[in-house]
């Protein structure tokens, strides 16, 4: 008789634990091990009544996902609330707002529905260090627990509530009356969330991508397809469009002119404006090595500083949190503020910052992201059948130094792997489009013959 395979631990990646719903690290066995592993985790901490909050953002398998976890952390005497449909930001907030020790967001964010995954924050809303997961993953193998017959899981979804309150109160003076505003959720946690938010405060929204039926999560809609709201804030003469992903941590928006409007584009006009009152600690401004020279060029003429972080609003927060600094992000749209958003990426929220501009209701937002002039970016994603390091691949060193040879200074290369995929990320940056991409090209063929 042949044994059973031995278990494999989760691994913690750039933005929690994520795969394919049903197989490891995604299926059942391991999210009991998980929830019990968080729960012995807490336990350690002492006092009683340990309790843990639980939300997501709308995929089908997200209630076998949570009777999974809430097996394991009832075996280790810790109580679960399910607040349902939300977005990872409101998630965070309300860890820090109830009386709890942990939450747990289980999305996968802006994969397709079939994919989920689980974000862990600490009783302070934030995500937990990599310590804390490291230690999580090891208790994996050697937790022992029992579950019960019966679930105890408390369902508090009005708790909600405290997040749109606690997002109006940061904006009082913030009046959309007359306004029409379109928000595409991604049929996600935003989806409840978002449209309620925007009418509280008297805005006309127009829904697109509101309808989650637990299937169509990202499907041709959200923040990787802002086209559909930017056709519907022409059609609507609307005086912004926001596009989310998934879980609502991130923002594409889209101006009054249906110009389509990315991470680097909103850093330009928030950073400018709090350098002018006085509201951007250093004059600096925290951005990953994604985000586009055009970026650097347009805030160097107003004296604002770019530190520069690996990928992963998880490297931008640390960054952040080192310098002191009140702002920071990443191309792909998720925006980082300190203070009130406490580090969090809230794709609404940044929205209403947006609106909340000088002009930005009467005059537009066109004005204020014309000053950007963006250098031709390609971005190519290779499929890779391994991931050794890079610098140790004598190939992919030759193919990228010919590059940069070739860029003299004027651009830039960046090869990276993906922190959730099988994926190496291949980006070229330069002042012609075409010589970009054939470059990207060349790296990209690079990478495959000597990875794929």
């Amino acid at each position: 008789m042949s044994e059973a395979p031995r278990f494999q631990p989760p691994r913690f990646g750039t933005d929690g634990v994520r795969g394919r719903a049903g197989e490891p690290p995604m299926d059942a066995e391991t999210l009991r091990r998980i929830g019990a592993a968080l729960g012995v985790w807490l336990q350690r901490e002492g006092g009683a009544d340990k309790k843990v909050l639980i939300g997501n953002d709308g995929r089908a398998s997200a209630e076998w996902i949570l009777a999974a976890l809430v097996g394991g952390l009832n075996a280790t005497e810790v109580t679960a609330i399910d607040v349902g449909l939300l977005t990872t930001p409101a998630l965070a907030y309300l860890t820090r707002r109830e009386p709890v020790q942990a939450g747990i967001m289980i999305s996968a964010s802006h994969n397709p529905a079939d994919d989920n995954g689980i974000k862990i924050f600490g009783h302070d809303g934030a995500k937990l260090p990599d310590a804390a997961e490291r230690e999580i993953e090891q208790l994996t193998e050697t937790v022992s627990f029992t579950p019960g017959d019966r679930l105890r899981v408390k369902p508090r979804r009005e708790l909600t509530d405290h997040y749109l309150e606690h997002l109006a109160n940061l904006f009082p003076a913030l009046d959309l009356g007359g306004r029409r505003v379109v928000l595409d959720a991604a049929h996600g946690g935003g989806s409840r969330l978002g449209p309620a938010l925007l009418r509280g405060f008297g805005a006309e929204v127009i829904e697109v991508g509101c309808a989650p039926d637990g299937h169509n999560i990202n499907a041709g809609v959200g923040a990787l397809h802002p086209g559909h709201v930017a056709r519907a804030v022409l059609a609507n003469h609307a005086r912004l469009g926001i596009s989310l992903d998934g879980d609502g941590d991130r923002g594409i928006f889209v101006d009054e002119t249906g110009t389509v409007r990315d991470g680097d584009e909103v850093m330009m006009v928030l950073a400018i404006d709090r350098m002018r009152r006085g509201q951007l600690p250093g004059n600096t401004l925290v951005a990953t090595v994604m985000s586009n020279l055009g970026l650097h060029h347009a805030l160097r003429r107003h004296g604002i500083t770019v530190v520069v972080t690996p990928v992963g609003d998880r490297a931008v927060v640390q960054a952040m949190r080192a310098g002191g600094y009140g702002l920071g992000g990443e191309q792909s749209g998720h925006i980082v503020f300190a203070g009130d958003a406490a580090y969090t990426g809230d794709g609404l929220y940044t929205a209403l910052q947006l609106l909340s501009l000088p002009g930005a209701l009467q005059d537009g937002l066109a004005r204020l992201f014309s000053e950007f002039r963006r250098y031709p970016q390609v971005l190519i994603n290779v499929q890779v059948a391994r991931k050794p390091p890079l610098d140790q691949v004598p190939a992919v060193q030759t193919a990228i130094q010919a590059v940069e040879t070739a860029l003299a200074g004027d651009g830039r290369v960046l090869l990276r792997y993906s922190g959730t995929e099988r994926l190496c990320r291949v980006m070229v940056e330069g002042q012609d489009a075409a010589t970009v991409q054939a470059h990207a090209e060349r790296l990209a063929a690079a990478v495959r013959e000597a990875l794929a």
